[in-house]
């Protein structure tokens, strides 16, 4: 096509023969003969990528009026005032036929429906129709999903064309307020327009909800012709500002609902499944029953229908079709229903409006609890998170605050300004785990919503999209919670087992045991209680406690009362009793077992393989980190006979410790992280810290693996320990081109890093949700071990995108301070050489504020030796490399360090956390972002605490959506 007929207005004279091949955006598509348009943007000025566009054999460009021009060009340039509607027409003309008859809808909430329901009355009316949107694009013969509600005018009107060209010849489209504030629907011919209602939204675009609001009217101010129709409520939030405009422009003007003058809404009456409506229309009154809940799908149906009715389906067909509408996917969609019969729905409702719309549609129909489970997505409107943690907790029962599309915020900082305005909801960040336990609670009456994501069949972490459909979700979880209750679990363990793998003497009665616990803070009925003897407690002196708590059995080493009701099985020593009976969970079971130790990372390496193995099937680890003498028999006791995957986190602080360990826990897959100088109080060198982390290979099964860090200075240590403990295959991970498992590329930023690995010659890209490399690298060690116990790879990816860093472990908050926020991150609960150098790399990639500083609190780290001093000072250095701005001090060690630090770094030393708080706050300015590091004897929780509980309003987050 010549260009002069993509531009007819403009005499371009000779160059107006100049043929155009092709029309884009974007310079990477160019090909020789395109018009390239050069749009200015948000954050780019396309007229940078005019070289790239002319050496890819572009044959003319468009540009803005006033574009400044990178070089003199030898080709053809269209300016104009507004590039982006000049793009669009020229699109429009490129791409010829449109369907005949063009219907638009723009509002906040009920656009995909109102298209959705349009495309159906025109099917019924006879006409081959489609709408396009949210949805992608849908025809009675499938559906093409896309991503954006209106997408941009080169793709739109390339879809347009092949719909024509197919014989569409009725569209409803969904109009968004980008779209139509960018021009992409410029050059479409709308003979119709509707409007729904205005809420809060998108106000991470438009600066106001008045703004949002005239972005809105664009459509039937200027797209909409001479001859168009407008349909709206006259009584819906913005309908009258809508119904100005037709009437200040003399458009035909259609109203409906309850003042409704082409269909007036003279009653409704809910169902429970659906809801019967008398509807008045040219003076008839029409009897209906729309198989959709909700007032507002009401309102949606008849926006509809007159829709159809404006560009001439007779009224009479267009209100009939609307007895037999289907629900747009994902739209208070009932996607399963409990052994109970209770329903379980899926919703895309994702603002506050739409939010409290649904719940109170739900409530009618609610007989016993509405559970509600939703987020809020990242990078995105921030001021709506709060607005919907109120309406949940107004409008639920039950609220459980999970992940939605976090994007490049860290999620559960999402979660903690929802959970702010939301008391008593839980919390649970694993949006697959919240859907199983919503659905696991509920009984007979109650209704369950999963909002927020609707038809989406992704998750969004970082810049990566993992798939995920909440219906298929909950499906599965009605699945699960049908098939438990048709088999119930078997107990833990039984009364007579315990005696019997224990040898002790059994006084009682035998039955189930449910748990194992050696915490009567924390025992649940049905527990049998250990009375562990510990340095501080004996356990025997709260066995009176554990029964009343519900124990059905206390474990001891001395005769004790107990209930009639009760049992009480004696042995000879209680701590060794116990890891009697995790030696007897290990023999019985068919699990495929991982056993973790390092210096650093090996709780966050737990928790990673917990979730990533939890993919695959069933996965049992501890859920703190009780990784010694006591805690690592009490974890191993607690593995059922349902369990698929065992995780055991191993720790020491002397040689010889891991062995016992290991060879009760026998693991397949024995992982060290990464060795440091760590305990090396009680050790020669880092050379025997190694030594004492390899005996966890002592404990391997037949056949098992070691996997460890090809990275370190000390892997041959390793490798060659394991060789001496017969161990026949070893797995390096790391970034050298040797590692079985290799890191690729890992882009990192202070939510996460987005990974690419080689696992065993296979490439996989994931997030890790948990920040700095440290983690990125650890999970190479993760997908290592999964992949060696036969899980599923690419599903353990992509669980990583939720693994959040806990309290004391680099937990990341936004703490309100005066003119606005610091960030906080709190790493306070352990630290060693190596870790404060991980942390140093975290704070240095945390975004903050322009003039804004990095600071690091810093506090001694313990069991460091003769060379305490030396490992302090040379922390000065690796400050430095990360940029850190400003250093403070804490402790008699911490001294070298802080004496070695140049003076403009310096903020302040004290000789404790406590004296440190106020230094620490005084420096402390809006946009800052803090590091509260030490060992856990150091108590740097004190400044964590002081800096929280003392701001002007905490917002306390994870980081993990």
């Amino acid at each position: 096509m010549r260009l002069a007929d993509l531009v007819p207005d403009k005499d371009l004279g000779a160059a107006g023969g100049v043929e155009i091949t092709g029309v884009t955006a974007d310079s990477r598509d160019v090909r020789p003969g395109y018009l390239f348009a050069a749009l200015p943007g948000t954050r780019v000025d396309g007229a940078r990528f005019i070289p790239q566009a002319l050496s890819a054999g572009a044959a003319a460009i468009l540009a803005g009026t006033a574009a400044e021009l990178p070089q003199e060009i030898d080709r053809p340039v269209v300016r104009d005032a507004d590039p982006h509607g000049r793009l669009a027409r020229i699109a429009a003309r490129f791409a010829g036929r449109q369907p005949e008859t063009v219907v638009a809808v723009t509002g906040t909430a009920g656009k995909t429906s109102v298209a959705a329901f349009t495309r159906q009355i025109f099917s019924q009316a006879g006409h081959r129709a489609a709408s396009l949107g949210t949805l992608g694009v849908v025809t009675d013969e499938g559906t093409d999903y896309g991503s954006l509600t209106t997408p941009d005018p080169v793709h739109l009107h390339q879809k347009l064309s092949v719909l024509a060209n197919d014989g569409v010849t009725h569209l409803a489209l969904e109009a968004s307020s980008h779209g139509i504030d960018q021009r992409r629907l410029d050059g479409v011919a709308i003979r119709a327009a509707a409007f729904t209602n205005i809420g809060r939204d998108h106000l991470d675009y438009h600066p106001t909800v008045e703004a949002y609001l005239a972005a809105k009217l664009r459509l039937f101010e200027t797209l909409l012709p001479e001859d168009g129709a407008v349909v709206v409520d006259p009584l819906s939030p913005g309908g009258d500002a809508v119904a100005r405009v037709a009437a200040e422009r003399g458009l035909r003007l259609l109203t409906v609902g309850r003042s409704g003058a082409a269909l007036r809404l003279l009653e409704c009456r809910p169902t429970t499944s659906g809801q019967t409506v008398s509807i008045e229309a040219a003076g008839r009154v029409y009897d209906l029953t729309i198989p959709l809940l909700g007032g507002f799908q009401v309102d949606n149906a008849l926006l509809s229908a007159c829709l159809a009715i404006a560009v001439g389906v007779p009224a009479s067909e267009a209100l009939a079709a609307l007895e037999s509408l289907e629900g747009a996917p994902g739209r208070l969609e009932l996607v399963a229903r409990t052994a109970d019969g209770a329903p379980v729905f899926v919703d895309y409702a994702h603002k506050p409006d739409a939010l409290k719309t649904v719940l109170e549609t739900l409530r009618e129909i609610t007989d016993g609890r509405l559970i509600v489970v939703f987020g809020a997505g990242g990078d995105r409107d921030r001021g709506k998170r709060s607005l919907m943690g109120e309406v949940a907790a107004a409008g639920a029962d039950v609220v459980i605050v999970t992940d939605d599309n976090p994007r490049t915020e860290e999620p559960a900082a999402i979660r903690t300004e929802i959970l702010a305005a939301a008391p008593g909801a839980q919390e649970i960040g694993d949006r697959r785990e919240a859907i199983r336990t919503a659905i696991a609670s509920m009984g007979p009456g109650d209704v369950c919503v999963v909002a927020g994501k609707g038809h989406e069949t992704g998750q969004i972490f970082g810049t990566q999209t993992h798939p995920f459909s909440d219906a298929d979700e909950v499906r599965e979880a009605v699945g699960l919670v049908s098939d438990a209750a048709a088999k119930p679990a078997a107990p833990l363990w039984t009364i007579g087992a315990i005696a019997q793998a224990t040898g002790g003497r059994l006084t009682g009665s035998d039955g189930a045991v449910t748990g194992i616990s050696i915490d009567t803070r924390t025992l649940a009925p049905g527990d049998a209680f250990f009375a562990i003897k510990g340095d501080r407690f004996d356990g025997h002196a709260f066995v009176s406690a554990a029964y009343e708590a519900g124990a059905s059995v206390a474990v001891v080493s001395a005769p004790v009362d107990r209930p009639e009701a009760r049992a009480a099985i004696e042995v000879g020593d209680v701590l060794q009793a116990m890891g009697d009976v995790g030696r007897a969970a290990r023999a019985r079971s068919q699990a495929k077992v991982v056993a973790v130790t390092g210096s650093v990372g090996k709780t966050g390496t737990k928790e990673a393989l917990r979730r990533a193995l939890s993919a695959t099937g069933p996965t049992h680890a501890s859920s703190a980190s009780h990784n010694n003498h006591w805690g690592v028999p009490l974890t191993l006791s607690r593995l059922s006979q349902q369990d698929a995957f065992g995780v055991f986190e191993i720790g020491m602080n002397h040689a010889g410790e891991i062995t016992p360990l290991t060879r009760m826990v026998r693991p397949h897959v024995a992982v060290v992280t990464t060795v440091g100088p760590v305990h090396i109080e009680f050790f020669d060198s880092v050379e025997d810290i190694a030594r004492a982390k390899a005996e966890i290979f002592l404990g391997l099964e037949p056949g098992g693996v070691a996997v460890v860090n090809g990275d370190d200075a000390i892997t041959s240590i390793l490798i060659d320990e394991a060789g001496k403990a017969g161990v026949d295959r070893i797995v390096r991970f790391g970034s050298g081109a040797d590692a079985d498992v290799r890191l690729i590329a890992c882009d990192e930023s202070a939510g996460g890093s987005d990974v690419t690995a080689d696992v065993f010659g296979r490439e996989i890209r994931y997030r890790v949700g948990a920040p700095g490399r440290h983690s990125a690298m650890n999970s190479l060690a993760v997908l290592a071990a999964v992949d060696l116990v036969g899980a599923d790879v690419e599903k353990g990816a992509a669980e990583l995108a939720d693994l959040e860093a806990g309290a004391g472990r680099g937990l990341q908050s936004e703490i309100a301070v005066p003119g606005g926020t610091i960030r906080l991150i709190d790493d306070a609960f352990n630290a060693n050489p190596s870790s404060m150098r991980a942390a140093f790399e975290v704070l240095a990639r945390t975004p903050v504020e322009p003039e804004a500083k990095r600071v690091a609190v810093l506090g001694d780290m313990f069991e460091l030796g003769d060379e305490a001093p030396r490992y302090h000072r040379e922390l000065s250095d690796a400050l430095q490399a990360a940029d850190i701005d400003l250093v403070f001090c804490a402790g008699p060690l911490m001294r070298n360090l802080y004496d070695a630090l140049p003076g403009a770094l310096r903020g302040a030393h004290a000789d404790t956390a406590a004296d440190l708080v106020e230094p620490v706050r005084a420096a402390l300015t809006a946009g800052d972002a803090v590091l509260v590091k030490g060992s856990k004897a150091s108590k740097m929780t004190e400044v964590v605490a002081a800096l929280t509980e003392h701001a002007a309003s905490p917002s306390r987050h994870q980081p993990q959506g």
